[in-house]
């Protein structure tokens, strides 16, 4: 192509998504692109399309579209042995995430000293003994941190999102309030459900804003499942991208709709084939690329074939940006995330010629079975005891899906024949999996606990719907009845109280740092190799200044009640700005278990700090007698600096209405009724998806 070379390569790195913009064209390429043919200007558009359509390629499934396709298997490494599969039993990461972690912790290493310097003011003559530069030299005495974002529906994406920004260096709310900065400092994000929605259109849209997002990207105002505009066209796109899956003979299920549907939501316009879209493709963006942001995992349950009531003992599966599989020790064992949908026995591929299966691990199917909320749908109708037409329409169907197991999502099993004596799904030719919400463990916690991963501090930001749809601790609850089954004597975790103790003592109000005693942790005395808990930050979703407790299903939200629960979710990251302490208390708990590793005598100002935000082991097993129906605004115990502990006034309403609220507050349901409403609405979109897919295919 006869073509100015410099105005070749400028243009083609536009059309690669290259960081360049066409006011960066040299006036020399500026002119040569005015005083070409049309001819020329035919060709360079080919071109320039060609282009594209291989980068698109590239960071999609290898067949352009929702299903997957084979590619040849990628060469073993040193970490795996048999074939593709990586032993997890020794407790030690994959080399991608170790790099990760490592590039990530030294490029913020100035950060740290600068926030703990100017924003938790431990830096001068009462800060860190021996001063912070000197300390902070040694990378390993900075904390490690990370995020752990519930479930929820669009609610929990709303919330974590919020609460992201809350701790984002670039909200100005949060600078004021010292608590910016803290996201870019985190090592990990994990999510499932509504969180790992949260968790994807942060990472793969390259770590904009919460703002930008809700300004920009997502287009709530859209139904979820019954759009606005173009009703036809999006069911129709959705129906043949599941046939393309179904016709190389994958299974499918309403995972795969969801997924879909989730997908047009989370990803920005730069990802012109979203349902082609790969999870691993956030390894191609440019923060992930410099390591500046929490290295992001997405959570499912397994469900046993034919087990009706998923145990919370369960086996936790992870979608890391480098690898699929479980640290639990009933498995123990990754291969790596581009080849999930391939079937291996011991670890080599059954495909003929040395070929595995590529793109089965789309981020519309990774999403959607983080998120199985279908058979949760059939449970809220179920409880409805409605005898609408609609209602009784949508149990047939979900009976029918129910009797099919078409509520699951099913994965080919790359640990088919591996360690069989210690691999509990060795036998199985599929794996089963679910939305983790619904084995009540709704907080991915298990995944920062991991030994491996040896964090010291961890942000449980919860936005379940345990009680009038606010939490109320059961997802922490449970996660301590787990850690006391031998089977996971290893994992040290704090002791976490029952839901009642959490209501009756407004722990579910206001943050609460639990594990701050390491030695009185759950297994603190077998855990792996003398690892520590960390502290977990219970970070609870709760009416600052409007009621962000929507129903799981509510499928949409106007711009004011998305932006309503957005900057009440940065009150609950900051307190509202009413503790000019908290951001030195942070840094005082974020710090503490390196103090302990080096033998360090916190600061004076840090006993005050533990004091008041660490659990003080009281317990009020009691039943609550009236409803949980908090009224908007700062939480008594923050306002009280501590000294009130107990469960908010009851303002006459069932949690879902701002009777006793200020007049400004904005209510995001209205009603019971207006929440089985959005149950019923919510039916309907589900059944549509399925009709259209059944008279489509």
């Amino acid at each position: 192509m006869q073509i100015f070379k410099p105005l070749l390569a400028a243009l083609t790195l536009l059309a690669c998504g290259a960081s360049a913009t066409p006011t960066s064209l040299s006036a020399e390429s500026l002119e040569h692109l005015q005083n070409l043919s049309p001819f020329q200007r035919r060709q360079l558009l080919e071109h320039l399309v060609e282009i594209r359509e291989a980068q698109l390629q590239k960071r999609s499934s290898p067949t352009g579209s929702y299903a997957p396709g084979n590619v040849k298997c990628p060469a073993t490494t040193s970490q795996q042995s048999p074939g593709l599969i990586r032993d997890a039993s020794k407790k030690r990461l994959n080399q991608g995430e170790r790099d990760y972690i490592q590039r990530h912790r030294e490029s913020r290493k100035q950060d740290w000293i600068d926030w703990l310097t100017n924003s938790a003011k431990l830096g001068g003559q009462d800060g860190v003994p021996g001063g912070l530069a000197q300390y902070a030299d040694n990378v390993d005495n900075l904390p490690r941190i990370g995020f752990a974002l519930s479930g929820g529906g669009l609610r929990a994406m709303l919330v974590g999102s919020g609460v992201a920004m809350g701790f984002d260096s670039r909200n100005q709310t949060a600078k004021d309030r010292g608590t910016g900065g803290l996201l870019q400092l985190a090592d990990y994000v994990s999510g499932l459900s509504g969180g790992s929605w949260a968790t994807s259109t942060l990472a793969m849209n390259d770590w904009p804003t919460a703002q930008t997002l809700n300004d920009e990207v997502w287009n709530l105002e859209s139904n979820l499942v019954i759009p606005k505009d173009g009703k036809i066209g999006f069911y129709t796109n959705i129906a043949l991208d599941v046939k393309k899956k179904r016709d190389l003979d994958y299974g499918t299920s309403i995972t795969d709709y969801f997924g879909l549907s989730i997908a047009q939501k989370v990803l920005n316009s730069t990802y012109e084939n979203k349902a082609a879209t790969t999870w691993s493709d956030v390894k191609d963006t440019s923060n992930y690329k410099a390591a500046s942001y929490p290295y992001p995992i997405i959570l499912a349950d397994q469900r046993e074939p034919g087990e009706l009531v998923v145990s919370r003992n369960t086996t936790i599966w992870e979608f890391n940006p480098n690898e699929f599989g479980s640290w639990n020790p009933n498995v123990a064992a990754f291969v790596p995330i581009e080849i999930v949908g391939s079937s291996l026995d011991n670890g080599a591929s059954v495909l003929p010629d040395g070929q595995c299966v590529a793109g089965y691990e789309t981020l519309p199917w990774v999403v959607g079975t983080s998120a199985t909320l279908f058979s949760g749908l059939y449970l809220q109708l179920l409880e409805g005891q409605t005898d609408s037409l609609i209602a009784n329409v949508i149990k047939g169907i979900a009976e029918a899906v129910s009797k099919e197991q078409n509520d699951i999502s099913t994965v080919p099993n790359p640990f088919y024949g591996y360690n069989e004596g210690n691999n509990a799904v060795a036998k199985l030719r599929n794996i089963s999996l679910i939305d983790a919400g619904l084995t009540d463990l709704n907080l991915p916690l298990w995944p920062l606990v991991e030994p491996a991963r040896g964090l010291d501090f961890v942000f449980a930001v919860d936005s379940s719907a345990d009680v009038s749809s606010w939490p109320n601790g059961s997802s922490l609850y449970q996660s301590s009845l787990r850690a006391k089954d031998e089977v996971y004597k290893q994992y040290p975790l704090p002791d976490f109280p029952s839901t009642a103790t959490f209501v009756n003592r407004g722990l579910n109000t206001r943050p609460t740092f639990f594990g701050c005693d390491a030695a009185a942790a759950t297994n603190s005395d077998t855990s792996f190799d003398g690892a520590k808990t960390p502290i977990i930050a219970y970070i609870p979703s709760y009416p600052y200044t409007s009621l962000a407790n929507a129903s799981t299903y509510q499928l949409e939200y106007s711009r004011k009640q998305s932006q309503a629960v957005l900057d009440n979710s940065v009150d609950v990251a900051t307190l509202g700005g009413a503790d000019d302490t908290w951001a030195t208390c942070l840094g005082c708990a974020m710090l503490q278990r390196s103090f302990e590793r080096n033998k360090v005598t916190r600061p004076a100002a840090c006993d005050s700090c533990m004091k008041k935000w660490c659990w003080d082991g009281v317990t009020n097993d009691t039943a609550p007698v009236q409803a949980y129906s908090p009224a908007t605004g700062v939480p008594e115990f923050v306002t009280s600096q501590g000294s009130i502990q107990k469960a908010p006034a009851y303002t006459g309403g069932d949690g879902s209405n701002p009777q006793a609220s200020d007049g400004n507050s904005q209510s995001i349901t209205d009603s019971s009724a207006g929440d089985a409403q959005k149950v019923h609405v919510a039916a309907v979109a589900f059944a549509t998806l399925l009709a259209v897919g059944a008279v489509l295919l």
